[in-house]
């Protein structure tokens, strides 16, 4: 079906975008794990929203109980807390959403070898999620996984792929004009010759069907990559 703008009225949070995401990014995990080489590669979704870290990344630092570094009450022995040394800076961390499909090498394995990543309206917002997006692509490009960026946000007009394209040194010809929505696929090669990126654009509009991308596994094939399908099961599962 033709993509619709899930951004604007009458479609704005009917359903809400997180929930379409989620549906999708599932549809996209499941018609993977049906056609990816069997035993060699697994996906899997990651999705964090919201600028807050989880608790197995960092914590809130709290005050020892009574002053101490003790437990309070019978059978503890008081300590006097070291004094901490004081930060340089303290500063806000623009931390990016994270609504991707994760293709890792094995069943049992977390090594990476394919990410879908799906842009979020924070994602293009301002400059510093911006900034942390593009950074966190171009992680898994120096590392040599294959990418895959999906880009349908209407509400906003920052263009992503081109600002990575200007952080991993892009010639013109891979840079995208006239749309802030398209799919991108990015493919890694190590050669003889020196490492190279491959780069598939497609500019991507409302109303308009979205294409088959190419997801370059490291260590492993090309796979194309059904984007109107599984978006098509996502809007039919989202009661559209």
């Amino acid at each position: 079906m033709p993509l619709l703008d899930h951004f604007h009225p009458p479609l704005l949070d009917d359903p809400p975008w997180p929930s379409l995401y989620t549906l999708w990014v599932g549809g996209v995990v499941r018609r993977l794990n049906r056609t990816l080489p069997g035993g060699q590669f697994r996906a899997f979704a990651n999705v964090r929203l919201g600028p807050h870290v989880e608790a197995d990344v960092a914590e809130y630092r709290r005050p020892p109980a009574n002053g101490t570094n003790g437990p309070a009450g019978g059978g503890g022995v008081a300590t006097q807390p070291r004094p901490r040394v004081a930060p340089v800076a303290r500063f806000p961390l623009a931390l990016p959403d994270d609504i991707e499909v994760q293709v890792a090498e094995g069943r049992h394995s977390m090594t990476l070898a394919g990410v879908i990543e799906f842009v979020s309206p924070a994602n293009k917002k301002e400059e510093g999620e911006r900034a942390a997006f593009v950074r966190k692509c171009a992680a898994y490009l120096h590392r040599g996984i294959g990418l895959v960026v999906v880009d349908v946000v209407t509400s906003r007009l920052a263009n992503l792929h081109n600002e990575l394209m200007a952080a991993v040194g892009g010639p013109p010809a891979a840079v995208l004009t006239g749309t802030p929505t398209y799919v991108v696929g990015y493919g890694p090669v190590h050669s003889t010759g020196g490492n190279e990126l491959e780069v598939w654009p497609f500019p991507v509009a409302v109303g308009r069907p979205l294409p088959t991308a190419p997801l370059a596994l490291r260590r492993g094939p090309v796979i194309d990559l059904d984007l109107e399908g599984t978006y098509t099961e996502a809007v039919a599962d989202s009661g559209l």
